[in-house]
């Protein structure tokens, strides 16, 4: 099954949100995990890995912003 009706999702609520969405920057996560949103916002996360990073974003929703700025970038 392929992410990216998942992923088109995702950045579609990121930018209709963007406007209304403020806070304070908490930093960016460490390598390994930048280096598996990266993965994620490029849409290249499999079903397993998808599944593990909802989990971590659970327990660590100052990632989210990070994971915003990739999806972002990729899309402009």
């Amino acid at each position: 099954m392929s992410s990216l009706p998942d992923f088109n999702i995702l950045a579609s609520f990121l930018r209709r949100m963007m406007p209304d969405v403020e806070g304070h920057d908490a930093g960016d996560p460490p390598e390994a995990v930048r280096t598996r949103l990266d993965t994620f916002a490029a849409g290249q996360a499999d079903a397993r890995e998808r599944a593990s990073l909802a989990q971590l974003l659970k327990e660590h929703p100052e990632y989210i912003g990070y994971l915003g700025r990739a999806i972002r970038t990729r899309a402009e």
